[in-house]
């Protein structure tokens, strides 16, 4: 078992915290353990206190919460969390995480009523049995139900591509009404997270109020959960929360540092402060020899203060950043205006919403310098293209690239079968200047099958592209099992390109997957998936997760002139075929 962690410690000592005060413990004892939280989350790893018996030097750390912790660290648990989790159900955290519960109703729910978990009070909610209890009147039930309604919305993630829209609609509604500034999304949506358990958003005001009560009249709440003088949270039909912060502009890069989060890769920015014998927060940097508050405007100052060089959001997942960015080895990641095309989308000859011309003119208005139009292979039923067709779509994109001066390469999303054969024929492959094969069936094949299946196209030498390398869905299905490590080492070998869709749905090849495929040397695209004109923006969700996994432009095929990225296929065709002779002299 792998020692628990500082903040998994914290969490413990936490709830040790809230069941104390749930059982009527003297405030001074349950909130010791509420400081000793807060000071081991800000404290170096936890193992060498241990070991170095340097626990008793921590603020508000005492005899006996270090042995507590001690006790933590080695097994896990504590016979005293043991005891408190026996006399109260670990679900009553759920009662106590619902907005409008506060700990004096929680013990009367429990009490009277013995509710001790969020099914418990839902139940209670619905038979009314929440008006038996003394001095809870209407306003206060309902905002109860709001509350246990915004905490199961919690629970449930909800997409990068839903989240995101919604960041930017009501960043572009305070800033229409109020006078806030740097209006910026921050946490999980910020770092690109696949999918996200609420909204931040961050700005900068002298009139934080007026921001805060324009936030909190926002036509698409359905309810206030929190209302403060700095900061409001409110919840939305569906139930994704958002979260308003204000702060004075000069603190505004402590501000957006530490609301983007992630939460590991602030415990660790926190550890290295207190090496230095800094506390960092978002109201500054203080420098605990002399008292002295550094406050920041952006930040890399934030970064720099700490001696390092700045991460993108992106990055900052506590995967090894921290380290790279003070000893210099941080990449610099692509970005998406790095790219000069985009190799995957459909028109209205398959299952796309806009006409070849529609889609030619948008990607020029774009500015691009090429990209393809990647419509599905016959395989595909009545969406899919046969090969008379997509010979008569070859003439008409080059009619249309070159009168919206951009060029357009042909190409097809072909299907992988179950063997690993494609959908079309050889001849037919090497009319195209690219091909993206992917797979759309057969799903439940063995680990091994689908290996095999997905190796053998990667040595077709007419496949550039593997396009949605592990076929998830987000919201649906994980994707198929194959093995990672050896389809990379076949992609690598062979010259084959892995995608990165940006289709919100899918964001496939998945940020660790990509990482751990950087490491075998494979080279990437980075599509949108477009199925018409609007998704073409999808192209910035694939470069999100690009710069989660640390790749950097050179690694990026879309971001070469397009005599490279023909070369690139060319050359596998090449290399493949001569692999395949020198194998079998019939080939």
């Amino acid at each position: 078992m792998a020692a628990p962690t500082n903040s998994e410690i914290a969490q413990r000592l936490r709830e040790i915290r809230i069941l104390m005060e749930f059982a009527g413990e003297p405030f001074f004892k349950f909130m010791a353990y509420e400081r000793a939280a807060e000071t081991l989350e800000n404290a170096p790893p936890l193992p060498a206190l241990v070991e170095e018996g340097r626990l008793t030097e921590l603020p508000g750390v005492g005899k006996s919460i270090a042995a507590r912790i001690e006790t933590l660290a080695r097994t896990g648990t504590d016979p005293y969390l043991d005891e408190l989790r026996a006399k109260y159900p670990s679900t009553l955290l759920e009662v106590l995480g619902v907005q409008g519960v506060g700990m004096k109703t929680a013990q009367q729910l429990f009490e009277r009523l013995g509710i001790a978990s969020l099914a418990d009070l839902e139940r209670a909610l619905d038979q009314g049995a929440l008006g038996t209890i003394p001095r809870l009147g209407a306003k206060s039930i309902e905002n109860i139900r709001r509350g246990m309604l915004a905490y199961k919305g919690r629970t449930k993630r909800t997409p990068l591509g839903v989240a995101l829209p919604v960041a930017r609609e009501v960043i572009a509604y305070l800033r229409e009404l109020t006078d806030a500034q740097d209006l910026t999304a921050a946490g999980s949506v910020r770092r690109q997270e696949p999918t996200v358990g609420d909204v931040d958003i961050v700005c900068t005001s002298l009139q934080a109020d007026a921001v805060v009560k324009a936030f909190t009249s926002w036509e698409r709440a359905e309810a206030v959960l929190a209302e403060g003088p700095t900061k409001a949270s409110i919840w939305l039909a569906g139930g994704l929360q958002i979260d308003l912060r204000v702060l004075p502009a000069h603190l505004y890069g402590n501000l957006l540092q530490h609301f983007t989060g992630s939460r590991e890769h602030n415990i660790q920015f926190r550890e290295l402060a207190v090496r230095k014998n800094l506390r960092v927060s978002e109201n500054g940097i203080v420098d605990l020899n002399d008292g002295r508050t550094i406050v920041c405007r952006t930040e890399e100052e934030v970064y720099a203060g700490l001696g390092m060089a700045y991460i993108p959001p992106e990055m900052r997942l506590g995967i090894g950043e921290i380290e790279a960015a003070r000893d210099g080895t941080l990449p610099e990641v692509v970005e998406l205006g790095d790219l000069r095309g985009d190799f995957h989308m459909h028109c209205t000859s398959s299952d796309g919403r806009d006409t070849l011309e529609a889609m030619i003119a948008a990607c020029a208005a774009r500015g691009y310098a090429y990209h393809s139009i990647s419509d599905h292979s016959w395989g595909r039923g009545r969406i899919g293209m046969d090969p008379d067709d997509l010979r008569a779509q070859r003439v008409r994109v080059r009619e249309l690239g070159e009168r919206y001066g951009i060029v357009t390469l042909c190409s097809a999303e072909v299907d992988i079968r179950a063997d690993g054969s494609l959908d079309y024929d050889d001849a037919i492959l090497a009319e195209l200047d690219l091909v993206v094969g992917s797979v759309h069936s057969a799903f439940n094949q063995s680990r091994d099958e689908m290996t095999v299946r997905l190796i053998r196209a990667c040595e077709n030498p007419y496949v550039t592209i593997i396009g949605h390398p592990t076929g998830r869905n987000i919201e649906t299905f994980a994707g198929y099992d194959f093995d990672h490590d050896a389809v990379f080492a076949a992609a690598a070998r062979t010259g084959t390109a892995l995608e990165i869709d940006g289709q919100p749905s899918r964001l496939d090849l998945p940020s660790p997957l990509a990482r751990r495929a950087k490491s075998f040397g494979v080279t990437f695209t980075c599509d949108s998936d477009a199925h018409g004109v609007m998704q073409l923006e999808n192209v910035a969700y694939a470069v999100g997760q690009a710069r989660r996994a640390w790749i950097t432009p050179s690694e990026v095929l879309n971001t070469r002139p397009v005599e490279e990225v023909l070369a690139f296929a060319r050359a596998k065709r090449e290399r493949v075929a001569d692999v395949h002779a020198s194998a079998d002299p019939a080939y």
